[in-house]
């Protein structure tokens, strides 16, 4: 991933404001490609976990605006794994347990729960739970 994406990422995930923002208004087909590179999920892949279908998402144009509902689950996505990232050291290692049966989680995988709001918060505290040592 380029650098100016990275940083393009990291202020929409970082700033708060930036981010609701972005959730309320919407996000770039190019910064939803830019949140799918840094997954390393292929289009279907991820517009497996969002409220729209893969077909809607390639009619769209590169600076043209997804749908609030859409940009939100994106946004939540990105910071999920921007978070995820940070924790492992290594986007590899944290792609591999996202893939990964998680005793925490019943034995499924972590990424199974990414298509909806309440799943991407489990996984985020699951982390924050791994980041501070409270496994359960």
């Amino acid at each position: 991933m380029e650098e100016e994406e990275k940083e393009n990422i990291s202020s929409l995930v970082n700033e708060p404001a930036v981010r609701y923002e972005k959730a309320h208004n919407g996000i770039t087909k190019s910064d939803f490609i830019a949140v799918a590179t840094m997954t390393g999920l292929n289009l279907s892949e991820f517009s497996s976990f969002l409220p729209v279908s893969k077909r809607t998402i390639e009619k769209v144009k590169d600076q043209e605006l997804l749908s609030p509902q859409v940009s939100d689950r994106v946004l939540q996505i990105a910071t999920l794994y921007q978070q995820g990232i940070e924790l492992f050291s290594n986007s590899e290692e944290f792609k591999d347990w996202m893939s990964s049966s998680i005793i925490a989680l019943g034995n499924k995988r972590p990424i199974d729960y990414m298509d909806n709001g309440t799943g991407i918060a489990i996984i985020h505290d699951l982390l924050g739970r791994i980041e501070h040592g409270v496994y359960s």
